[in-house]
């Protein structure tokens, strides 16, 4: 599971006043003309150099006005989103287990430190060596999510919209808010991380995480694994064979439909010797028209190929897509993709959706299938295997890739 807005031009000023070099007129005028003449500058004045209101700017010759409460809505929504996303996949990690991790860490930086000084006996090489070593971790963590205390402690460190590393610039912001805290005697790293357990969002984000956008969660367990897989396993086994097992849902919203006219009524036709010569009498009625199609409102999953080809499809449903699918149950849609190329496969992919969960499987395809993530790193998927996919996520499928969306749409009942 973004919005631009166009900017208008630059503001050009005006060029600068020249002093005239006309002689001035001696000719008395009339206070009407004068006034008329003032006018006229004035709109010239406006037409060449109207001034450009950037979004957000405030208009010329008004005072500023900066609205907090909007920036702060905007801010906001982001973080409510990308962690409304996050508690589908995310269990954060106890404030325990996060300090535990940073004194592990804090400690490994610190004996870097202490071989160095007692090789050279120089405080210099001691900081440098200190300095680089916590750089390296810091690196470390920023590209995999793990330190020598979280791989000991069996956390992560991950984006707090996905669950991917932080990546670089985020691991940056966050390592430099930690390592400011740090330097004040050391225990103030202590301290930043132990902000986690007043996180007004109760996801455990220190200062730190939340000048980055990270989150720090636990691994899950072998027996945790297995038990989800399990109980995913289940709910795909049994989400098209038994729909009324559902908890029930407020009955579609119905669209207005507007009502059927009248029947029209035809007169009686004419005797055929009254009729002028050419015409033929018609004695069939009128045909009455067809029945307006009633519509109701749904959501529906939409696919989007990078092609511009898209299929949108009722939810709940089960569909296989390649170049010539072939069903693998009798109820199944099927979703021919075009691709000159021949890198999808004849039935490459298998896509189930039911209420806000979407699964998808490979089918053992020649080429392989791939999850995108935001940077384009693939993210390859095994055959047979299936795996959940979140609202706008983005899969690759021989050398073409579509994104997957929910929407709500109208629907023919």
């Amino acid at each position: 599971m973004s919005h631009f807005q166009p900017q208008g031009p630059p503001n050009h000023a005006g060029p600068p006043s020249v002093p005239s070099l006309r002689p001035q007129q001696t000719q008395s005028q009339t206070p009407s003309q004068t006034q008329s003449r003032r006018d006229r500058r004035a709109a010239s004045r406006q037409r060449t150099q109207r001034p450009v209101v950037r979004p957000g700017a405030a208009p010329a010759g008004a005072a500023p006005h900066v609205n907090p409460a909007a920036q702060q809505r905007g801010v906001s929504t982001r973080l409510a989103q990308a962690l409304a996303g996050a508690r589908a996949w995310a269990r954060p990690a106890t404030t325990g287990a996060r300090l535990g991790a940073f004194a592990i860490d804090l400690v490994a930086v610190l004996l870097v430190g202490v071989a160095v000084w007692l090789g050279s006996r120089s405080l210099w090489l001691t900081g440098i060596a200190v300095l680089e070593a916590a750089a390296v971790l810091a690196f470390v963590e920023a590209r995999t999510g793990a330190t020598l205390g979280n791989l000991a402690l069996r956390i992560r460190t991950v984006r707090d919209d996905a669950p991917y590393s932080p990546g670089v610039a985020r691991g940056a912001v966050r390592s430099l808010v930690l390592g400011a805290g740090t330097l004040v005697a050391v225990i103030g790293g202590f301290i930043v991380v132990a902000t986690s357990a007043a996180d007004p969002m109760r996801m455990g984000r220190s200062w730190a995480d939340r000048a980055g956008r990270t989150l720090v969660v636990r691994v899950p367990t072998r027996a945790e694994r297995e038990a989800w897989a399990q109980g995913a396993e289940a709910w795909a086994a049994n989400a098209l064979v038994a729909p009324e097992s559902t908890p029930a849902q407020a009955p579609p919203q119905q669209a207005p439909v507007s009502p059927q006219p009248a029947p029209v009524a035809v007169p009686a036709a004419a005797p055929e010797s009254q009729l002028p010569s050419g015409v033929v009498s018609v004695d069939a009625p009128i045909a009455a028209p067809p029945p307006v199609q009633q519509v109701v409102v749904g959501e529906q999953l939409l696919l989007t190929l990078d092609t511009g080809q898209r299929v949108q499809l009722p939810i709940p449903l089960a569909l296989n897509l390649g170049r010539k699918p072939d069903p693998t149950e009798a109820s199944d849609q099927l979703w021919v993709v075009e691709d000159p190329d021949s890198s999808v496969s004849k039935t490459h992919l298998r896509i189930e959706c039911r209420g806000e969960s979407v699964w998808l499987t490979d089918l053992g395809s020649t080429n392989g299938s791939a999850m995108l993530d935001e940077t384009g790193t693939a993210s390859p998927l095994a055959p047979g295997v299936r795996v959940r996919l979140e609202d706008g996520s983005r899969v690759k499928v021989g050398d073409r890739s579509f994104t997957v969306a929910t929407v709500v749409g109208e629907m023919p009942r």
